[in-house]
């Protein structure tokens, strides 16, 4: 209402300036436009070279993950827009797109193994965790979990296929999470965990306080912060695969430039030279 009030002002205001009997209403609603848009509704811009108020080390995390985040955003568009009836050729095609993936499958609404792709897998094949919809998402929204075993961690997502209002099966993408962060370009500069534990412990090993964290409780209470104590603490942010909260995590003092060596001491001036310091000010000199 107060734009549309400021609008009939504009109008008035353009009648007042001098429209003559030459000026027809078209003109008059050129200019109200005009200056609609020039002083009410000025288009946005966007600075590509402004990077915000970003801390150093969620700039430097950013950088990190942003070839792995951006993988896995493609494999939820791909699981997502999935066939119902997966056949051999959809599976060659997701191996030959995510070449990080250990394969995929399609299991039965009752957990019976239907097809697997690659039909031999190192890892125990385990879609049971994947059968019980979370109640905090709609029952077709895809669902993940951390498989983690001596062979090393394994991490599953599937996407629910319902017919007559029940679920018939599920289509099942799997992967080692340590080939995905390969396509990082820095993968041992951040660490990754999930709710089960540690994933990927990056350069900083299992004592890390990233991998002694109880990641199953702080994410109920938190999706981003800072953990441990001054000096050694990490900058943590989640993003979620289906419901499957990841970690992403690495130092605060990453990111920040390097101190500069401090300015060597000022060297003392030299002596004046004895004539000089006889010598009388130049006012005294005689004429």
């Amino acid at each position: 209402m107060q734009r549309l009030l400021i609008i009939l002002l504009l109008v008035g205001l353009s009648g007042a300036l001098g429209c003559g009997k030459s000026q027809t209403m078209k003109d008059s609603w050129k200019f109200t436009t005009r200056q609609y848009r020039t002083y009410l509704n000025t288009p946005a811009t966007l600075d590509m070279e402004d990077k915000g108020s970003c801390e150093p080390y969620e700039l430097a995390l950013g950088e990190a993950v942003l070839k792995v985040d951006d993988e896995l955003q493609k494999l939820i568009r791909a699981m997502e827009n999935s066939d119902h009836n997966p056949n051999q050729a959809w599976a060659l095609s997701m191996l030959s797109r995510f070449p990080w993936l250990d394969g995929v499958a399609l299991v039965e609404g009752d957990g019976k193994l239907v097809a697997q792709y690659p039909e031999h897998f190192a890892k125990q094949f385990d879609a049971q965790p994947l059968m019980e919809p979370d109640p905090k998402q709609r029952m077709g929204a895809l669902r993940a979990y951390v498989q983690l075993s001596d062979a090393g961690p394994e991490i599953y997502v599937a996407n629910p296929v319902f017919g007559g209002g029940e679920m018939r099966g599920l289509i099942i993408a799997y992967f080692d999470p340590r080939a995905l962060i390969t396509t990082s370009p820095d993968p041992g500069s951040f660490a990754m965990a999930s709710p089960a534990g540690i994933i990927w412990p990056g350069n900083y090993g299992g004592g890390s306080v990233v991998a002694s964290q109880d990641w199953a409780v702080l994410l109920k209470q938190k999706s981003c912060g800072i953990i441990g104590p001054k000096g050694s603490d990490f900058f943590w942010t989640t993003r979620y695969l289906g419901n499957l909260p990841l970690v992403y995590a690495l130092p605060t003092s990453a990111g920040k430039p390097l101190e500069e060596p401090p300015a060597p001491p000022a060297q003392p001036e030299p002596p004046a030279k004895e004539d000089e310091a006889k010598a009388p000010p130049a006012e005294a000199l005689p004429n």
